[in-house]
């Protein structure tokens, strides 16, 4: 694996990459498909973009593709496999939020965002404030990549079923929109779900 220069800012962060899903919709392992414009792996080439933004402290939660995903990037990625993937997506970012110690602020990504770079993190973690969950914002929505404080974490653990991070956002946000820092990523917008996402 290619050595990326640490950022002593980003000490106080962990990042989970969420990639736990079936991706039914996709026909395959959407996740392993190359990504034009690294020629790497989608998932190796989102995380290769928080690497070089500066965060040492990053991990990727698998689920359905455990074993693919593990045979196909470098061994040293810290990789935790969700037993419960099947339940859907909060289970994932619950683990997620367990694996984190206590006192880190936890970034939430997702393994199918092709359009998110380094920069996005970077402007992401400069956005940052512990009194608010920094969110990304996109299409009109409010959402992942997202910075929960540790003040905020235990907001992760009520998720069930389908639910994600996003619908904590949007109600907070709907609550008090001062809970929330917004950050304009157009290029989060670009995710992965079907072969024809790869032509937008």
């Amino acid at each position: 694996m290619s050595k990326h220069s640490a950022n002593p800012e980003l000490t106080g962060f962990h990042a989970v990459i969420l990639a736990g899903g079936q991706a039914s919709r996709y026909g395959g392992n959407k996740l392993l498909s190359t990504h034009p414009d690294s020629q790497l792996p989608l998932l190796w080439h989102v995380y290769r973009q928080y690497q070089r933004a500066g965060l040492t402290a990053l991990s990727i939660i698998t689920g359905h593709w455990h074993e693919a995903i593990r045979a196909n990037l470098p061994s040293d990625i810290h990789i935790l496999f969700n037993p419960k993937w099947e339940t859907g997506l909060a289970s994932s970012v619950i683990l997620a939020n367990q694996s984190v110690d206590d006192n880190k602020a936890l970034i939430l990504g997702l393994g199918d965002q092709a359009g998110i770079t380094a920069n996005s993190i970077s402007t992401l973690c400069s956005a940052y404030k512990p009194t608010c969950i920094t969110a990304s914002q996109y299409d009109g929505l409010l959402g992942a990549p997202a910075i929960f404080a540790p003040a905020h974490r235990y907001l992760l653990d009520n998720l069930a079923g389908d639910q994600g991070a996003g619908k904590i956002i949007r109600h907070q946000f709907q609550t008090n929109n001062q809970r929330v820092t917004r950050v304009p990523l157009k290029e989060a917008g670009w995710d992965i779900d079907t072969p024809s996402d790869w032509l937008d």
